[in-house]
Formats: structure tokens, sequence, C-alpha cells
């Protein structure tokens, strides 16, 4: 029984691709998290799996609290803080050596071979970013994002709906 259910996630992971942009799922593979923590701020991250760049998972944090922005009432918004909450590891693949051996009389020759012991290191992205909103551009001499323009942009660079 264990057989086809191992067979089966095995054939999930080896098939994924890129996560989705959508709320976080764990078997999805990711998506986006949020928590309102003032009236007018908000924690955004964004946990991709390993086929997305840290750089497309940023595009994608920004989107988020771009609609955030948007369907709150807010136009405007600057970020806080950005820690990079991203995490990698490494696998390494079992070896096997295979001998063959052939034996003359009182002489034996060989040959051996190993397969496998490749070490995989993969990445999963997980940028997490404060935002701060605004109902309307602050005279503020930092970066102030337009919401709308955010939002719009990075759905047509990603072909978001």
């Amino acid at each position: 029984m264990k057989a086809p259910i191992s067979s089966a996630l095995a054939a999930i992971f080896l098939t994924a691709c890129a996560t989705a942009y959508r709320p976080y799922t764990f078997l999805g593979g990711g998506g986006w998290k949020e928590v309102q923590i003032a009236d007018n701020a908000f924690k955004v991250t964004f946990e991709a799996n390993g086929h997305m760049s840290k750089t497309q998972a940023a595009d994608l944090a920004l989107l988020r609290a771009a609609e955030l922005a948007l369907a709150n009432g807010y136009s405007h918004f600057i970020i806080g803080s950005a820690p990079d909450d991203s995490r990698t590891g490494a696998y390494t693949t079992p070896s096997t050596t295979n001998i063959n051996l052939t034996t003359y009389g009182n002489s034996t020759r060989g040959t051996a071979q190993t397969y496998g012991g490749q070490t995989y290191v993969f990445s999963f992205p997980a940028p997490s970013i404060t935002v701060v909103l605004f109902k309307e551009k602050p005279p503020l001499s930092t970066t102030v994002y337009d919401a709308a323009l955010v939002a719009k942009s990075i759905k047509v660079q990603y072909g978001i709906k």
C-alpha cells in the first residue's frame, strides 16, 4: 500500500512547476501569506517552490501587497522591511557500485563502476515584506509605490489575470 502512495507523491514532485500565484497551500507548493499588523500595514510573504527564482517570488510578494492596498481603499504603499525567509537544502543520491569479475585459472580480473552520489542543491524562495499603506502619495524621501501601477505591471510581466 505504501508503494502506490510513494509513487504518486514522487510523480507530483517530479512533474511540478513554478508556484502558482494564489493563497498559500502546503500541498500546492506554496503561495502568498499575509497578516494585518496595523490598520494600514501588512506583512506579506510569498513562499515558492524550487522551480521559481528569488526575483519572481519577490515580484509576486510585491503584487500581493499592491492588491491588498487596492482592496482596502489605499492607492500607495511603502516597504518598511524586507527580510528574506528563503530556505536552501541539499540532497545527495545514494551511490551504488557494480563489480564485474572474470576468473581465468589462478587470476581474476574485474572492473568496478560507481553510480550516484550526486548532490543536488535546492532553494525555496520566501521573500517577506512589511508594507505601510497610504490613501494618497505621501511626501517621503523613500520609494513610494503606486499600487495600481505595480499590480498592472507585474500581472502583465507574468501573464497573471
